[in-house]
C-alpha cells in the first residue's frame, strides 16, 4: 500500500482515528477491486486489476493469488476495525454465573 515514511507523515498530520479511517476506506476500495477481479476470472475472463499503485491483467491462473490477497486485505481491515472500535469482536468471553 504505502511505505513506512508516508505512513509516519500521514499519522503526524492527521489524528490517529482519521488516519485509521482513511486506511480503512482505502482497503474497502481495494477489496472491491479484488472482488471484481475474482468474479471476472472465475467466469473465464481476464481482468485489469488497478490497485491504485499498480495495474496488471489477471487471469484464471491468478485466482489463488487473488484469493490470498483478499484474505490479507480482510485481515488488515479487521485490525483497523479494532483501532476504530467498529465491527464485532471475534471472541466473546463469558464468565460462569455459579
Amino acid at each position: 500500500m504505502s511505505n513506512k515514511l508516508d505512513d509516519d507523515n500521514n499519522i503526524s498530520s492527521l489524528s490517529s482515528k482519521e488516519y485509521y479511517k482513511n486506511e480503512y476506506n482505502n482497503l474497502r476500495i481495494l477489496l472491491f477491486e479484488y472482488d471484481k477481479a475474482i468474479l471476472s476470472v472465475q467466469n473465464h475472463k481476464s481482468y485489469t486489476l488497478n490497485t491504485g499503485q499498480t495495474t496488471q491483467t489477471v487471469t484464471r491462473h491468478n485466482l489463488s493469488e487473488l484469493i490470498e490477497a483478499k484474505k490479507d486485505i480482510l485481515n488488515q481491515m479487521r485490525e483497523l476495525e479494532m483501532h476504530l472500535g467498529i465491527g464485532k469482536p471475534s471472541v466473546i468471553h463469558v464468565n460462569p454465573s455459579w
